[in-house]
């Protein structure tokens, strides 16, 4: 599908170069025309005593207003199929990305619930190993469930209302169970840390706001080396709180910055790609913010690494 897509993007700009050469062509030739028109009238007047027809002269004008108009109205035109084209060229790599991305996301915690339920079928497995094997299956199947809801709620392409259920609650025991969560997937390959208040009373939703936060961390958790610290920070300013989500990893450059919360897009090529994922959370994070009245931003931190910040009004 992509070599197609390319190979009719290079057929049209080749056709726009041959039409723009045979129009120049065309004007030139009316062009010399007029002049053998013109000259061709200037001799016979010169004979015949007669005053010279300028009529040529405003012919050759009008021609050239002609062609100017339809090459500028032909540049428009076909400079909007390229863009067309570029943008369908764009999304159905992301999209090929994607496939790609969730096949090997569904097929991880598939084999890993697999293997789970074979062991566990053996009769002479310890209870404690059983009781460790039933949580990791539990695991897995909330992981593929959470994979579920990322691909139903991309695929709303933002027609669906997300429904949003505000209350009062401490944000600060959110962060907290998110970040257990977080420890519990990473399996201690990073340090989670908290830094905020003992209690920060806000108004939310407790659902919307645990799929933002886990989102963030498994997207800190992808990129920063292991054994690294991961740090989440909540506080509250005159007219808003606000979260942030900060890592040590390589950081994300400023071209990028914009790029990173479209749908399915994940800088480099799936099949070489070395973190996991679908190019789903962040999108999501950033339409869960904003559902929320908030705006997110990121920022680099010091001395590599970048910070994730969403920001809410305080509600009345």
């Amino acid at each position: 599908m992509e070599a197609y897509g390319r190979r009719a993007l290079w057929l049209l700009v080749a056709a726009m170069l041959y039409i723009v050469a045979q129009s120049v062509w065309w004007a030139l030739l009316l062009l010399r025309r007029d002049e053998e028109i013109a000259r061709l009238s200037a001799e016979v007047s010169r004979l015949s005593g007669a005053t010279a027809d300028s009529a040529p002269t405003g012919h050759a004008l009008m021609v050239l207003g002609e062609a100017g108009v339809f090459l500028l109205l032909l540049a428009v035109v076909l400079g909007m199929a390229l863009h067309a084209i570029r943008r369908d060229l764009r999304l159905a790599a992301l999209q090929r990305n994607f496939l790609l991305a969730v096949t090997h996301e569904l097929r991880t915690p598939v084999a890993a619930i697999k293997l789970q339920l074979q062991t566990l079928n053996r009769r002479d497995l310890p209870e404690g190993a059983a009781q460790g094997l039933r949580e990791a299956t539990i695991l897995e199947a909330e992981r593929l469930a959470t994979l579920t809801d990322k691909v139903l709620l991309a695929a709303s392409d933002g027609t669906r209302e997300i429904p949003v259920n505000r209350m009062r609650l401490d944000l600060i025991d959110v962060l907290q169970e998110a970040i257990m969560r977080a420890q519990l997937r990473d399996q201690e390959a990073h340090r989670f840390e908290l830094d905020a208040p003992d209690r920060l009373p806000v108004s939310l939703d407790r659902d919307v706001m645990r799929s933002i936060v886990d989102n963030l961390l498994e997207n800190a958790a992808k990129y920063a080396p292991s054994g690294t610290a991961i740090t989440v920070r909540a506080m509250q300013e005159a007219r808003q709180w606000r979260i942030e989500v900060e890592d040590q990893g390589p950081g994300i450059p400023p071209a990028e910055r914009g790029r990173v919360f479209e749908r399915f897009y994940r800088s480099g090529n799936e099949e070489t790609r070395q973190h996991p994922g679908t190019g789903l959370g962040l999108f999501i994070v950033h339409r869960l913010v904003r559902r929320l009245g908030g705006r997110i931003e990121i920022r680099d931190a010091q001395p590599h690494g970048a910070i994730f910040t969403a920001s809410f009004p305080i509600a009345d």
